[in-house]
């Protein structure tokens, strides 16, 4: 009856361990890749600050968008010769 017990607690605990050792290998072949959401940080091209997205002020160039942490950088930007 002890060796029943034994065996069945094993098997709990491989079960435990095999479904932790899953959940970490998949959690590991994920890629964050880059957020959408209006908390991620965008870089200035004309200064090198760093602000919200949300709070940037956007030009569209293409399908290209470009994020400016004012409207004097963004202006800056446009007078610019292209490279």
């Amino acid at each position: 009856m002890y060796r029943l017990f034994l065996i069945f607690g094993l098997l709990i605990v491989f079960f435990v361990l095999l479904k932790s050792i899953y959940r970490n290998s998949k959690l590991a072949g994920r890629s964050p890749g880059p957020s959408l959401d209006g908390d991620q940080m965008v870089q200035d091209p004309v200064c090198g600050v760093f602000v919200p997205r949300k709070n940037a002020i956007v030009k569209q160039g293409g399908e290209a968008s470009t994020y400016f942490c004012s409207q004097e950088c963004a202006a800056k930007f446009q007078e610019q010769p292209p490279n």
